[in-house]
């Protein structure tokens, strides 16, 4: 059974911002994968992508903004 995936509103006017956020997020959990010399998976990447959403500072709003991009990589 498929899991359902949460859909995740991008506000337009938060996208620039997002995108500056998350790239600073991958480049994070990259260096992380490498140094720990792990094989990822594209699911396990996107959790962990989703959990430095969660753990990070940013409103809510923003935080929305992330995962929707996050889901459309």
């Amino acid at each position: 059974m498929a899991k359902k995936v949460k859909e995740y509103k991008i506000n337009p006017d938060r996208v620039e911002e997002a995108l500056l956020v998350q790239n600073r997020m991958l480049l994070e959990l990259l260096v992380q994968v490498l140094d720990e010399q792990l094989v990822i998976e594209r699911p396990i990447l996107h959790e962990r992508l989703g959990n430095l959403i969660e753990l990070s500072d940013n409103d809510r709003d923003l935080k929305d903004t992330l995962h929707g991009l996050t889901q459309k990589l």
